[in-house]
């Protein structure tokens, strides 16, 4: 697997720390750390240090300053991941930091992303940080969003809804693999069928009550062949599994879930069955990295098509 570390001198880059320690993640790994030099363009192209004049010394001088700065962060990211017994190849760059991080993962290219949830310049009161959101949103790769500080994986939920991206996070998972003392809560959210009877109103009641009856069987049945077979896998790959299934708006109840659970970790698609094609991030991922209190592993499958589409610039 080809990761990539994201850090700035942030809190949170000693968090991406301990979460990748508590995953285990295993040496066949490559490991780039990246850190990015923030340079904001400013209008007419103009950056800070542009604005300087034409002091070509002091420029240099500034530059240096920073580069020095980047590859000190770097290096104590590589020493300490060194001891996990991860090779790790170090990576500067300038510019937009959400933008760099993309175009990184791009070029390697990466099967996942770790991005701590603010860094240095996020305001405390935005639940997520500005570099994490853009790269949940337009990473090509799986991203983990490290929000709490955790020495050990013992629960992860993941919510499965049958799509082809969350039939991935199944595989990803497996892949990784987590420690195998982790506990898996396999969980899906069926229709709350009262918004299922407005849809369905033909003005016969009984008509409605015996379509209603059937949506709610078939859902059932849906439901409980998606359980099977995931937790078949994750049994076979020596997992303790526990099975979920509730009713309601599904963000909030995986949210809800999460909360009353303590789960160390949510792992979700990027998208769902009711994902439009055209969007990057499915309305349910969004509002999961958004405000869940644990960290969020949002997955995608490889090479897809929806992916080709660039972030806008800074």
């Amino acid at each position: 697997m080809k990761i990539v570390i994201a850090a700035d001198n942030s809190t949170y880059s000693e968090v991406i720390l301990d979460l990748v320690k508590a995953l285990k993640i295993g040496g066949k790994s490559d490991v780039t750390a990246l850190t990015v030099i923030p340079e904001h363009v400013f209008l007419g192209g103009h950056t800070f240090i542009d604005l300087l004049g034409h002091s070509s010394i002091l420029k240099a001088q500034i530059r240096k300053a920073e580069e020095d700065k980047a590859l000190d962060l770097l290096a104590k990211l590589a020493k300490s991941l060194g001891t996990l017994g991860l090779k790790v190849e170090t990576m500067v760059r300038r510019g937009s930091p959400a933008d760099e991080i993309v175009k990184a993962c791009r070029s390697i290219p990466a099967d996942l992303v770790l991005v701590g949830l603010k860094g240095t310049s996020d305001a405390s009161e935005f639940p997520l940080g500005s570099v994490a959101h853009k790269v949940i949103k337009y990473a090509p790769c799986s991203v983990l969003v490290a929000k709490k500080e955790r020495k050990t994986i013992n629960r992860v939920l993941v919510p499965l809804d049958g799509s082809k991206h969350s039939d991935e996070v199944v595989q990803f998972l497996l892949r990784m693999p987590l420690p195998r003392h982790t506990e898996i809560l396999l969980m899906t959210v069926v229709q709350a069928f009262a918004a299922a009877f407005v849809k369905a109103y033909t003005f016969d009641l009984e008509f409605d009550q015996r379509i209603i009856a059937d949506l709610q069987k078939a859902e059932e049945e849906a439901a409980k062949r998606l359980m099977t077979e995931a937790e078949r896998q994750f049994r076979q790959g020596g997992y303790k599994v526990s099975v979920i299934v509730t009713r309601g708006i599904p963000s909030q109840e995986i949210l809800r879930e999460a909360a009353r659970r303590d789960v160390d970790l949510i792992a979700l698609g990027a998208k769902g069955l009711s994902g439009v094609r055209s969007f990057l991030l499915g309305s349910v991922s969004q509002r999961i990295a958004r405000y869940a209190r644990s960290s969020v592993l949002i997955v995608r499958p490889p090479l897809s098509i929806a992916y080709q589409d660039s972030p806008p610039t800074s």
